[in-house]
């Protein structure tokens, strides 16, 4: 059976390569091409009208590609704008002077491939994939301490009665680092609305099963300065390690990291019972298929802080992303906890506003935005287990035991059996420790009324 074809083979392999390895064939370079063709074909008849409603949609099965008008998604197909997000600059896929529609399809994907095919392979690779690993120019810079503080450790769980003693509690966060010299160069307000404006109206934010509902709700967003010192408190190796870049590794002359969290809407939920073995098809199809559009998120991202005069990287879909052991160069969690977003709890979840059931994405970036602060000291303390040891819903929730009073073993959750029940759609995410237990939704009353939370707007 040809590679194109074996689909059992090329939905579950990494796809992604080393750098200078020279690309499989998981992009239909002739197809891409043939599809530009078509699109500045229509684009340029009769004077140049460039149409925002046409799209690339990429099949996992054999990565061909086709020209389409946005529709509701369809299982196993990715889609990028052709104008605005495959070419960011306006008039880019207009002719020149005796040029014909294939001679500019051909060099406008010249200089796009590769970008295109990074895209496909980090939206269709099975779960989150190693990456790209184009090596970084410098190797890493660490600036962490790396060493614990058993003392400070011992004192922290001494003054939390009913905690296990077992549970490791990290040091107190610094509180937020503020730049408060001149103003900012775009308002948090307007990055907010340009983020929900996508969630409202992007035609990916949808299951591709039953009416496509919508996947993710209204977000929440936060801002972490480049200097703030948990970045270089990230790389000690009992919280994420060396391997984590600081922001500016990323991207030199980082100022600011946006953080995002997207909440899962009602549908993805309404049908997970409680007692059930294996995650709702909603939820699970919600996981894979809303990972898309973080990525949709983080490309957005880029493209508004280049419109507002600055760049911007996304790390987890950047060609350098990589991770060491569950060990990500970069983390979404840590990233959103430096940023103000929420907390850890126990299922290693992350605790926001609205609760654990959600995603986290960001991008660094070099224009200056006022940090929000963070409203805790430490790393658990929207968790009820860590807070008083009230609350093992979410042990009690794990199917395989991979949660425990003394954390989350990194894995575990493989051995669900989730991907097996679910292979036939290509999914395989379980929800049980983030659904159905006081944390899901929101921050635990008994939390928010102790330490006086005041609800974000």
């Amino acid at each position: 059976m040809s590679e194109n074809t074996d689909t059992s083979k090329s939905l579950f392999e990494n796809e992604i390569p080393k750098w200078g390895e020279p690309y499989p064939r998981k992009l239909d370079r002739q197809s891409v091409l043939e599809a530009l063709t078509d699109y500045i074909l229509g684009a340029n008849y009769r004077g140049y009208r460039p149409d925002s409603r046409k799209m690339l949609a990429v099949r996992s099965s054999d990565r061909t590609a086709t020209l389409r008008n946005f529709a509701a998604p369809l299982r196993q197909e990715v889609y990028y704008f052709i104008e605005g997000e495959i070419f960011p600059e306006p008039g880019m896929t207009k002719l020149g002077e005796g040029e014909t529609p294939g001679e500019l399809a051909s060099r406008l994907l010249d200089g796009t491939f590769e970008q295109l095919y990074i895209w496909v392979a980090y939206d269709l690779t099975k779960g989150s994939p190693p990456g790209f690993r184009k090596p970084f120019d410098q190797p890493a810079i660490v600036k962490g301490s790396l060493h614990a503080n058993p003392e400070q450790v011992t004192r922290d769980e001494a003054r939390r009665e009913g905690v296990n003693p077992d549970f490791y509690l990290p040091d107190p966060a610094p509180v937020s680092v503020v730049e408060r010299e001149g103003a900012d160069d775009v308002a948090l307000e307007e990055v907010l609305r340009h983020v929900t404006d996508l969630v409202r109206r992007d035609f990916r934010n949808a299951l591709p099963e039953g009416d496509n509902p919508p996947i993710w709700d209204l977000p929440l967003i936060g801002v972490a300065s480049a200097e703030d010192p948990l970045f270089e408190r990230f790389q000690d190796p009992e919280v994420v390690g060396p391997m984590h870049r600081l922001p500016q590794e990323w991207l030199p002359g980082a100022r600011s990291i946006i953080s995002v969290f997207l909440p899962f809407t009602g549908h993805i939920t309404e049908h997970y019972a409680k007692d059930q073995r294996y995650s709702a098809i909603e939820f699970s199809s919600g996981k894979w298929n809303g990972s898309k559009f973080l990525n949709v998120v983080r490309r957005s991202l880029i493209r508004f802080a280049e419109r507002h005069g600055g760049r911007a990287v996304a790390p987890n879909i950047d060609p350098r992303y990589d991770s060491d052991d569950w060990r990500p160069f970069w983390s979404e969690r840590h990233t959103a906890f430096a940023a103000g977003l929420g907390t850890f709890g126990l299922h290693q979840n992350f605790i926001s506003e609205k609760g654990a059931l959600g995603r986290l994405c960001s991008v660094i970036t070099d224009l200056k935005l006022t940090p929000t602060p963070r409203p805790y000291t430490e790393v658990y303390q929207y968790c009820l287990y860590a807070f008083d040891g009230s609350c093992d819903a979410c042990i009690r929730r794990c199917p395989t035991g991979a949660i425990t009073k003394t954390g989350k073993i990194p894995g575990r959750c493989e051995t669900h059996g989730n991907k097996e029940h679910f292979s036939a759609w290509n999914y395989g995410s379980c929800g049980h420790c983030s659904t159905q237990i006081p944390c899901a939704r929101q921050i635990p009353p008994r939390i928010r009324k102790t330490l006086q939370l005041k609800p974000r707007l």
